[in-house]
């Protein structure tokens, strides 16, 4: 049975990679997980998928990823396929980035030997709720000091810091607006199509991101930070903003883990 919002020509590769990979022994469940889980698919997207092995199947893998056009029949398609074993989805559960869990968010199983293959995918593209507050704290204290580098590109004529300050703020402006509507990060290729989906986003605020990328100026910097500040309901410091970049960016290496930009 097709899965609703699936087009044709990715169920049809679906059902070719389920009949290819289901007669291998060591394979548990293929999940369909990127822009055909996300619901973001265009009719030439390949279809991504999660290949599931027991450990020394993975071991002895030559590769965790490749892709495979001999299963599509239209143009632009194929499979593309990552190999990991089942505590994969446990590990990202207890301490993955949100583009880990984002990958998995919406994922659903073609085929599967594991009775609980929902459940983990479930806990594993869980929103981390006890992260929340801090990071929305955090990012908006990043734009502050995105916009002060900003500020020091113009005095110096700087491009190079000009285009790093502008994407930057861009990135954490929309980063503390998805923890303030509880949306996970996706990575960059979805980052603004995540953002637009905020239930709650000042207005024209995609509009100001852009303005931003397209122009990078202090002026326009200073009210996004204050537009991002007002819509999370965080206004800190200059000093808390600079303390919170020296521990968070600065400093990240000393707590190990994924860097602030991607957790």
């Amino acid at each position: 049975m097709p899965r609703p919002g699936v087009l044709p020509q990715h169920a049809r590769l679906i059902e070719r990679a389920v009949a290819r990979f289901r007669t291998e022994p060591d394979v548990a469940a293929l999940v369909v997980g990127g822009s055909v889980a996300h619901g973001l698919a265009r009719p030439d997207s390949d279809v991504d998928f999660i290949l599931v092995v027991d450990d020394a199947a993975l071991a002895a893998r030559p590769a965790l990823n490749f892709a495979d056009a001999t299963l599509a029949d239209y143009d632009g398609g194929y499979a593309d396929v990552k190999v990991v074993s089942e505590p994969f989805f446990a590990e990202v559960a207890a301490r993955g980035s949100e583009p880990a869990r984002w990958a998995l968010l919406g994922a659903f199983p073609a085929w599967s030997r594991l009775e609980e293959i929902e459940a983990a995918l479930a806990a594993a593209s869980a929103y981390p709720e006890a992260e929340r507050e801090t990071k929305i704290h955090d990012f908006a204290a990043h734009t502050a000091i995105a916009a002060w580098f900003l500020g020091e590109a113009e005095k110096r004529s700087d491009r190079y810091l000009a285009a790093y300050a502008s994407s930057r703020l861009v990135l954490w402006a929309g980063r503390a607006l998805l923890a303030h509507n509880r949306r996970l990060y996706p990575f960059h290729k979805w980052f603004l199509a995540e953002v637009g989906r905020c239930e709650e986003l000042p207005a024209g605020f995609l509009a100001r991101l852009d303005r931003m990328l397209a122009a990078p100026d202090g002026g326009l910097a200073a009210e996004l930070v204050a537009v991002v500040h007002d819509a999370v309901g965080v206004h800190p410091s200059i000093a808390e903003s600079a303390a919170s970049f020296m521990r968070r960016t600065e400093w990240s290496w000393r707590a190990g883990g994924s860097a602030f930009d991607d957790a």
